[in-house]
């Protein structure tokens, strides 16, 4: 069971690092390349941890932890598109990137 589940893991981390490095290349500024960084790392790191759980656990533990980490996974998204957009919105802001006078 543990190899299929990393042979599935492998191949699904093939078609998600090419997005966000097509991500990290259509960005419009450094401050949104960090935050895409940043947050598809931990992503990452959250997916294996997932992976490892489930792996790990027993049938019992599998049906609380599926939908655990279903919301959880939900949320992360929600979040990151937020956080995205916001960031846009401020780095087209013409105000947001004027030099200061005073």
């Amino acid at each position: 069971m543990g190899r299929v589940v990393f042979i599935l893991l492998l191949i699904a981390a093939v078609p998600y690092a090419l997005n966000v490095w097509w991500q990290v290349r259509r960005v419009r500024s450094v401050r949104e390349r960090s935050f895409i960084v940043r947050t598809h790392v931990a992503v990452a790191i959250f997916s294996v941890l997932a992976v490892i759980a489930l792996v790990m656990l027993t049938v019992t533990g599998l049906f609380l932890a599926l939908p655990l980490i279903g919301a959880v996974g939900i949320a992360m998204r929600q979040g990151i598109r937020k956080a995205r957009a916001r960031i846009q919105a401020e780095e087209s802001d013409p105000l947001s990137r004027a030099k200061r006078v005073n």
